[in-house]
């Protein structure tokens, strides 16, 4: 009994102690018969694994889904079972790993890493919810590829799908020689490319070799600006940190830009979620609807506002009401806490936003604003075009 207690705080478990098979719902929580025939198969994986593990389980779905309790009750059936197990959640081990590199810290960055890559049995909670700077998909991905080419038996929670996965992860974690996937709770929630425009023809054809970043019949001043927002473009899809935000008239090219990063990083096979603001309320709002295929507005809202890099096109064109604006509040805000990459464009000026959502979209420590030609937003003065970004960080 001692050495499962001692096995438990090495664990990393903490509270979820408590989370096993026998307090888990055999079909799951939802009342869709597909999905709980799916929670059935996964729970019946889980359970094969805690016993003997091997090879991987990724457990794909959305926030309540269960995920979390089938993956802590592994971790507790195995350590019940002798076996050594460590149970993180990634945005936590990232956190941790920077803090790592303090000369104060107890654990040197070094001894913290190779003890999460090499550990026996690993269980990798919440995959996706972290902010996905360059730096956290770097040390993601040698965190995967390592336990992927040494074969080491590991759990994967995430709130995407697969294929919304960083190409690099996504080739590791839906490898069939090695990997089982189990996507929960699914029926009714819409994926990218459902919601995303991006695949629309006037839009994928929106490229940086389409755009003319001189433009057509522009003064010398509205010219200068446009070609800084290219540049800054440019710039951001190589390596899309922080937030640009686009403004100016209709047809200045702002949503030209904003599709060419999309596209541009898409290519690059990174998850991309590209939508008009005025038709994302709307879907929002059917989600509220009676009927049945209709998607919980709830999982949708979660996955558009943690989606790894999200465009917003045509901020400000969506009607205004208290909820819309509290909406967009909400989602705004959670990006601006957990520092996810974000393009917005809109035609308002300053004085025409919600003084909660300007605050964030304005704060200089985050967010460039970058006018495509003359235009008043920020009370009779347009930024400076030869502003630069500052300095990228870990």
């Amino acid at each position: 009994m001692a050495d499962e207690e001692e096995d438990q705080r090495h664990s990393n478990l903490g509270p979820l102690v408590r989370l096993g098979f026998d307090n888990l719902i055999p079909t799951g929580r939802s009342s869709n018969p597909h999905d709980q025939q799916s929670f059935g198969h996964c729970l019946a994986a889980a359970r094969g694994f805690a016993d003997a593990p091997d090879g991987w389980l990724v457990l794909s779905g959305p926030s309540g889904a269960g995920k979390t309790h089938i993956a802590a009750a592994i971790t507790n059936r195995l350590i019940e079972n002798g076996r050594a197990a460590l149970f993180v959640v990634v945005p936590d081990l990232l956190d941790h790993l920077r803090s790592a590199y303090s000369p104060k810290s107890e654990l040197p960055y070094d001894q913290l890493f190779e003890q999460v890559k090499n550990a026996p049995i690993l269980v990798l909670d919440d995959l996706g919810t972290q902010s996905m700077t360059p730096w956290t998909q770097e040390k993601l991905f040698q965190l995967i590829n390592h336990r992927f080419n040494a074969q080491l038996p590991t759990v994967f929670t995430t709130n995407l799908r697969p294929t919304e996965l960083p190409e690099r992860m996504r080739t590791r974690l839906t490898d069939t020689s090695l990997a089982r996937v189990f996507e929960l709770e699914t029926s009714g929630l819409l994926n990218y490319n459902e919601l995303s425009t991006l695949d629309l023809p006037l839009l994928r054809n929106m490229t940086f070799q389409r755009f003319d970043p001189r433009g057509s019949g522009l003064s010398e001043e509205s010219g200068r600006f446009l070609q800084e927002a290219h540049r800054q473009a440019l710039s951001f899809a190589e390596e899309p940190q922080d937030w640009l935000v686009f403004v100016g008239d209709h047809g200045s090219g702002k949503t030209h830009l904003a599709a060419a990063i999309a596209n541009k990083r898409r290519q690059n096979g990174d998850s991309v979620l590209f939508v008009v603001v005025p038709d994302l309320l709307d879907h929002l709002r059917r989600s509220f609807g009676p009927q049945e295929s209709a998607p919980d507005n709830h999982e949708l809202f979660e996955r558009v506002r943690a989606a790894p890099l999200l465009v917003l096109d045509d901020f400000g064109a969506q009607s205004q009401s208290p909820w819309a604006d509290e909406k967009l509040y909400q989602l705004i805000n959670f990006r601006y806490n957990a520092r996810l990459p974000t393009v917005i464009t809109t035609s308002m000026n300053s004085q025409q936003m919600d003084t909660r959502i300007l605050s964030r979209i304005t704060d200089p420590a985050l967010s460039t604003i970058l006018p495509t030609g003359r235009f008043d937003f920020g009370g009779g003065r347009a930024p400076d075009p030869s502003q630069r970004r500052r300095s990228r960080s870990r």
